[in-house]
């Protein structure tokens, strides 16, 4: 059996999947989102034609969590969506609070703020170097495009581990992989067909008499 671990940086592959298949200006803010499970099993699957004994064993997700900054339905469809991902087996979320930056001024005091995920990434980077050290996988599958990651994927790689990326590919995007010099990494170029395959349309939004949101960041 090959263990395979797949590392999500949820807010890197929404933004990305927002460019490469529809319109980040008008489209709803639903639209980007993926179930992360689903999306672990069509990595898992994309492999099995070179190594038939693949298993998915991990699905990590890590993104940026909505604090006092955000109003309550932000911060409910947070919620809702967490719950919903860490109902499903195999599948684990680790967050760090957002950071604030006001965006909006009235009398010298902010009124409106954007969040900002802080931390996300070495989140992500101790997770993949730490369970190589620790044997927790066999294949380590690293959804971003954060270039920030490549150091904890060489750790990996010289612990005698394998190492897979994935992207979001369309006409209007073809999103980079990571790379690391010296070593060979396979990437899953994710098309129209398979974002249509993971995408998640679920509206987790809490009840709209909940008022409007009055920060820039999404669920």
């Amino acid at each position: 059996m090959t263990r395979i671990a797949v590392f999500i940086d949820y807010q890197n592959v929404y933004h990305c999947a927002r460019q490469a298949f529809g319109d980040p200006d008008n489209d709803p803010p639903t639209f980007g989102h993926v179930l992360p499970q689903r999306l672990g099993l069509l990595l898992k699957q994309l492999g099995e034609d070179v190594d038939p004994d693949r298993e998915l064993c991990a699905v990590t997700v890590y993104r940026g969590r909505p604090g006092p900054k955000s109003h309550r339905h932000l911060q409910s469809a947070f919620a809702r969506q967490v719950a919903a991902w860490e109902a499903l087996p195999l599948t684990a979320v680790k967050t760090r609070p957002l950071r604030y930056q006001p965006t909006e001024w009235s009398f010298g005091k902010a009124v409106r703020w954007r969040g900002e995920e802080k931390g996300i990434d070495v989140l992500i980077a101790l997770d993949v170097a730490i369970g190589a050290r620790d044997d927790c996988y066999d294949v380590a599958v690293v959804v971003s495009a954060d270039t920030d990651l490549i150091p904890a994927i060489e750790v990996a790689l010289r612990a005698g581990k394998r190492v897979e990326t994935a992207t979001w590919s369309s006409g209007a995007l073809r999103v980079k992989p990571l790379a690391a010099t010296g070593w060979r990494i396979w990437n899953h170029w994710l098309d129209r067909q398979r974002f249509e395959y993971v995408r998640d349309d679920t509206d987790y939004l809490a009840n709209p008499a909940e008022g409007p949101s009055g920060s820039e960041s999404r669920a």
